[in-house]
């Protein structure tokens, strides 16, 4: 009985270490300027850290998919402006089915390609918005996407804040 007990108490404790956090990028043009993907925005792209990963990174980027990455690797994505640590718990088996899929170009919630966000967002179950697309950014071959459901940095980050 006492086993048992020292076991729960020690499976509480040390998932209570355990440590989840999602690193908020911004990017600026060659002017030095902040990119801003959605009106009034300021993250252009996020990752995922997690305990069975250790020090590494998990993103969905374009040309390279769903990967794991070094912090170093994340830097020269953008500016990592802010890191969050939420309570939320992920696990590498939850991360298995995404691994290697491509970068999803056309921002749809589907699992046959996946964007940063939207990796993040299956990963934690944080619910959807319509999206906004920044019209002086985006191709017109994007605006039509427009108000359709997904996620983007900027509305992952106030979730995030509100964990």
């Amino acid at each position: 009985m006492r086993f048992a007990l020292f076991i729960l108490l020690f499976l509480a404790v040390s998932s209570s270490f355990a440590k989840t956090r999602i690193a908020f990028l911004e990017l600026y043009d060659r002017h030095g300027r902040l990119v801003q993907y959605e009106p009034g925005g300021r993250f252009a792209h996020t990752a995922i850290q997690f305990d069975d990963i250790g020090d590494k990174w998990l993103n969905a980027y374009p040309g390279e998919g769903v990967a794991i990455v070094s912090w170093e690797d994340l830097e020269h994505r953008g500016v990592i402006a802010e890191v969050i640590e939420i309570p939320q718990h992920v696990r590498l088996s939850q991360v298995k089915p995404y691994m290697g899929l491509p970068f999803d170009f056309w921002y749809s919630w589907s699992d046959d390609a996946l964007y940063c966000t939207e990796l993040i967002g299956k990963l934690l179950n944080i619910p959807t918005h319509p999206m906004k697309f920044n019209k002086q950014v985006w191709p017109k071959n994007y605006w039509h996407l427009e108000g359709t459901l997904g996620l983007s940095p900027d509305s992952v980050y106030a979730w995030a804040k509100q964990q």
